[in-house]
């Protein structure tokens, strides 16, 4: 790889929230456009799926960030744009101003009185700053299926003074680590003291928020599950989306979402095992070229696989299958009394002895120490 190649994440953008439009109005053989408020989200390209589930006009979207707070997910600065584009960004005490060259050259921002950050007469009124914060979020769409993001521009100190306390707090109760939680982007329109109406961003709690910050270790169950299910949909206990990694296809969405939930569940209690892993994955991997019945079909298989270990995993393998016992042989040959220790329970006197769980926690174990040995 080249170096510096992945030093930064660049985000793809599919589409543009918009909290307003310009409509053209013509006065004593006039016209010219005139700028107004929604109260609903305008969405520029990649409008289809998010209407899809929020509706044409969607006044609030429950969305995610893609990766923890950083500048690839929340870019606020001090901006001014010409018709060219970004010509200058700072952060309020130093700027960055695009020259006739294309070369940046550093100069006062807006906290050292950069005229281009102070309102400018026009008439009896002062015209709003070109330079302004602008804070540019980068998200997801909870139950959208994508492989970049989506963004929106919050602009106005107090606007990204708002967003950028909810973000930094939000991402302290997640315990440092903001990547993956749902919450919601609303926007309403109010009367500004120009009695003009004006458009309001706001960032602010999803019911399904509270599930996710439900203490350190749900929220690092949630993450490790999101980690292994890369391509597939995430859960709550009441089988509703709380997040949406990429989704390359939207057939049996739902199916794939409870699939992908029980199959890391299982894998996390040593239900399943080794090359049955990448059996399972295979599976899920085709759940959407299949009809809904045969999805819904390979569900209920994984489904009374795991309830049936779960009703007998106490039982002694010795009743079971010929893999059960190839588990315990495999652990009673390799095991030494320290990993019994280590696991929690008596070294039994014979491979029969061991409980069907117990034969695939320490399959797990021996695996796990021999990735470290590896690793070291």
């Amino acid at each position: 790889m080249i170096q510096g190649l992945q030093t930064r994440t660049r985000y793809v953008r599919i589409g543009k929230f918009k909290i307003g439009l310009k409509e053209t109005v013509v006065r004593g053989g006039r016209s010219f456009e005139k700028p107004v408020a929604l109260d609903y989200f305008r969405i520029v390209e990649g409008a289809e799926p998010v209407q899809a589930l929020y509706g044409e006009r969607p006044q609030q979207v429950p969305i995610y960030l893609p990766d923890n707070l950083s500048q690839a997910t929340w870019d606020a600065f001090y901006k001014r744009y010409a018709r060219s584009g970004l010509i200058c960004r700072g952060d309020g005490i130093v700027g960055q101003e695009v020259q006739a060259d294309g070369s940046l050259k550093a100069r006062d921002c807006a906290l050292r009185g950069c005229p281009f950050a102070q309102p400018t007469p026009q008439g009896e009124k002062l015209a709003a700053p070109a330079c302004r914060p602008i804070g540019t979020l980068s998200f997801k769409v909870v139950g959208v299926p994508s492989v970049g993001v989506y963004q929106l521009d919050i602009k106005g100190r107090l606007g990204v003074e708002r967003a950028d306390s909810y973000l930094r707090q939000l991402q302290q109760a997640a315990g440092g680590d903001l990547s993956g939680v749902p919450f919601l982007l609303t926007v309403t329109v109010s009367k500004g003291k120009d009695g003009f109406s004006t458009s309001r961003i706001e960032l602010r709690d999803a019911p399904e928020t509270a599930q996710v910050l439900q203490g350190v270790r749900n929220r690092e169950t949630t993450r490790t599950i999101s980690e292994r299910v890369q391509g597939f949909v995430i859960t709550n206990d009441a089988g509703e989306i709380i997040a949406s990694p990429e989704v390359p296809v939207e057939e049996n969405l739902q199916t794939r979402a409870k699939f992908a939930l029980l199959l890391n569940q299982a894998i996390e209690n040593h239900y399943i095992l080794g090359d049955s892993v990448e059996h399972y994955y295979q599976i899920l991997r085709t759940l959407g070229r299949m009809s809904e019945a045969e999805a819904e079909q390979s569900f209920q298989k994984l489904e009374t696989f795991v309830n049936d270990l779960k009703a007998t995993q106490d039982e002694p393998v010795a009743q079971h299958s010929e893999a059960d016992r190839r588990y315990a042989g495999f652990a009673f040959k390799y095991l030494k009394p320290a990993d019994y220790q280590a696991l929690g329970f008596e070294q039994p006197s014979e491979p029969s002895a061991f409980t069907r769980l117990q034969a695939r926690q320490a399959v797990a174990y021996l695996y796990e120490q021999r990735k470290l040995k590896e690793a070291a």
